[in-house]
């Protein structure tokens, strides 16, 4: 295909492994952001992006050498783009009420810089009727243009995670919401060139839906399987093995629990999709949400009484929190339950966090040191499920810590093997 210029706007998670593919694929593309140092370094070859992301690290840095790929802070840059993606955050407040200014704000610059006959894609996730009653609304404002006539808009939500980021732009299905015909035409091309799945075209509000969607349904089978892990540390049972043999009747999947959920999707994304219903309810997505958010609080309660077990006070201990990020693997720590745990324990007790992969710490000590991480504490609490954490051997834990107590937020031990080396166990859907 004749390739076309790019515009990028939004260079996180998203938006520059958006912008990287696109350049791969030959495209000329230019990546805006607003932050100087992340421009800085990407323009260096440097990703920003921490965590063991495959292979963009290595692209970036050849994309800049060969001048496929540059960053700027100006906005005038997207004037010359054929197409424009908005890869901007949409995040909640503390009233779970969606906050678009930002999207609104790239939308207006957008609109102000765009050029006659371009593509305009929104991948950020949005409320249902976001596309209809504000993005489309902007653009035409700002640049004195007709969607559908004068320029052409898709919603073509994104579908990344973390450490997967390049792979799951390439390699999955898209949903591809279309203003019109013209417009399915203009997103095809474009997205046909980096994508290697099937796009599933429809309209904008459908796709809007469908985005939210995914990431409720995924919060609410988490939340099934947390309300039964609960259950099964009252009855004694282990819930883990409940699942196992859940799964073994067909057409079930029972999801794994564990300390709660993180990021930057599944704690907001149902909130977006419920913010757009007035009249039906929601309430079981509400639900799932409560009881996801209290997992963190739960697995510090288990701490509190695992060290009670152990003839220790929480006021005085030094607990060891086992992994920041919010994702096995990665340095992405936004949303993650190990922030619910420091704040409720750094109060009364001395707080070192270890994680392999996040960059900067949260209140407390961080330490890539396990052995640092363990000398001295009196509980060992794991949050994340890093594959650091598969080799550690429970002697040597026993020997690197005061008092032998363990919270197991993961499954990451079997409880007999803990006791059997001394420790108190306590872990999330493991009854007594």
């Amino acid at each position: 295909m004749v390739k076309k210029r790019v515009a990028v706007i939004g260079l996180g998670y998203v938006g520059l492994p958006v912008a990287c593919v696109f350049a791969e694929s030959g495209h000329p593309t230019v990546g805006i952001d607003v932050d100087k140092k992340k421009i800085t370094l990407i323009n260096k070859g440097v990703s920003p992006i921490p965590g063991k992301e495959r292979g963009l690290a290595e692209l970036l840095s050849r994309l800049t050498r060969e001048g496929t790929l540059r960053a700027t802070t100006d906005p005038s840059a997207c004037s010359k783009a054929d197409a424009i993606f908005i890869c901007v955050d949409t995040p909640i407040d503390n009233s779970k009420n969606p906050v678009l200014d930002q999207l609104i704000n790239v939308v207006s610059v957008a609109g102000k810089n765009m050029k006659r006959g371009v593509l305009v894609s929104v991948e950020s996730t949005i409320p249902p009727g976001t596309m209809r009653d504000k993005v489309i609304p902007i653009l035409e404002k700002e640049s004195g243009m007709r969607a559908g006539k004068d320029f052409f808009v898709v919603h073509c939500p994104e579908r990344v995670m973390p450490g997967l980021l390049l792979r799951n732009i390439k390699k999955y299905d898209r949903v591809i919401g279309c203003l019109d015909e013209a417009s399915l035409r203009k997103g095809s091309m474009f997205y046909s060139s980096i994508v290697k799945g099937k796009l599933h075209p429809t309209d904008l509000m459908s796709a809007e839906i469908a985005k939210t969607i995914e990431n409720t349904y995924r919060d609410v089978q988490i939340a099934f399987a947390n309300e039964i892990a609960l259950a099964c540390e009252e009855l004694g049972a282990d819930a883990y093995e409940i699942r196992r043999l859940v799964n073994t009747c067909p057409y079930r999947d029972m999801h794994t629990p564990g300390a709660g959920v993180g990021g930057h999707c599944l704690p907001k994304d149902p909130w977006l999709f419920a913010s757009a219903v007035t009249e039906s309810s929601t309430s079981m997505i509400e639900t799932a949400r409560a009881i996801n958010d209290s997992m963190p609080e739960h697995l510090a309660e288990l701490v509190v009484e695992a060290l009670d077990e152990a003839g220790r006070r929480l006021a005085g201990s030094r607990i060891a929190i086992f992994g920041l990020a919010f994702l096995k693997d990665s340095g992405d720590a936004r949303n993650s339950p190990a922030i619910v745990v420091i704040d409720r324990l750094a109060g009364e007790s001395e707080v070192i966090v270890h994680d392999p992969f996040v960059d900067k710490g949260y209140k407390v000590p961080l330490t890539r040191n396990i052995d640092e991480a363990l000398k001295d504490a009196d509980c060992a609490v794991f949050v994340t499920e890093h594959s650091t954490y598969d080799s550690l051997n429970l002697k040597k834990m026993a020997r690197l810590m005061r008092t032998k107590v363990i919270v197991d937020g993961r499954n990451l031990f079997e409880s007999s093997e803990c006791r059997k080396h001394g420790f108190v166990y306590r872990g999330i859907g493991k009854g007594k």
